[in-house]
């Protein structure tokens, strides 16, 4: 929502304000402080003396991300400036790592996956790319769920003995046309969606993948590590020891469950592979579908 010249914006937890509009973040009429500010200029300036990382640099009071022609340098958690000779709206990259890399300064966990509400509780999908986490976040969706995240998951920081929880992110689900992978790029859906001012618990990781996860919690906890955003990045951001002490916490109170990939199973149609989950999901012993396997 536009105040003046700036756009307001919540997502995962945080109030943004943009002289862009966030478009792909619940517009909000929200007063009070703001936790980001994001602004696009001309150019940037040099930033010398970062320690290189991927498409980036970190800093010791931020980072700096390119994509493409867009360059964000990022100052803690609490500032985004960014610039770009072909795009006047916020580029769609800032979406994926460069709010990752804020939220990870603030402290949260970063996760690649998407995460649905069922029944008051939050499922996470995750798997490689191409596995099919947002068809099936979609299919779920249509099911009656409530979108929390896709693609972009984020956990508040978990304690010993505490209740893992999410924190809702952007109201839509990146999908391709037709519903089937080709040369075109992912279209975002708007989909019901949680309260955005709300965490939801996290119950469950369902991984994509053909094989299960290692027994106990050793098993568990690796699974739901793996699952980190951009890990490359998590290992030299700060909190670093807190978001693996985080998710070590949380696999203690979160059931791994396993479905074969779209690529693993291509025979398997998504209304299977939700009924599949549904009834996974629905068992007290926590075990995760066959498949007649």
């Amino acid at each position: 929502m536009p105040v003046g010249d700036q756009f307001l914006s919540r997502a995962f937890g945080l109030l943004w304000r943009s002289d862009r509009p966030l478009d792909q973040f619940t517009a909000s009429g929200e007063s009070g402080a703001v936790d980001v500010t994001v602004r696009r200029f001309p150019r940037l300036e040099d930033r010398p003396g970062g320690t290189p990382i991927n498409n980036g640099e970190v800093f010791a009071d931020g980072a700096r991300f390119s994509f493409g022609d867009a360059t964000f340098d990022v100052f803690g958690g609490e500032r985004v400036d960014w610039a770009s000779p072909s795009d006047d709206a916020v580029p769609a990259a800032f979406f994926g790592t460069v709010v990752a890399i804020i939220l990870a300064w603030r402290g949260l966990v970063p996760l690649h996956g998407s995460a649905v509400e069922i029944g008051g509780q939050a499922v996470l999908l995750a798997g490689p790319s191409g596995a099919g986490k947002s068809t099936l976040c979609d299919a779920l969706v249509r099911r009656g769920g409530k979108l929390v995240s896709d693609d972009l998951s984020v956990m508040k920081p978990v304690a010993d003995g505490g209740t893992p929880v999410l924190l809702p992110g952007r109201p839509a689900i990146r999908l391709f046309p037709d519903g089937a992978p080709s040369a075109e790029i992912k279209q975002l859906h708007p989909a019901p969606m949680v309260d955005p001012t709300q965490t939801v618990p996290l119950s469950s990781l369902v991984l994509l993948q053909p094989s299960a996860v290692s027994g106990g919690l050793p098993g568990a906890s690796e699974a739901l590590s793996r699952q980190l955003f951009r890990p490359q990045w998590m290992q030299v951001l700060p909190h670093r020891q807190t978001r693996l002490a985080s998710l070590f916490f949380a696999s203690r109170n979160v059931t791994m469950l396993t479905l074969p990939g779209a690529k693993d199973r291509p025979d398997i149609s998504i209304n299977e592979k939700v009924d599949q989950l549904m009834s996974a999901l629905s068992n007290a012993d926590g075990h995760g579908p066959r498949f007649g396997e």
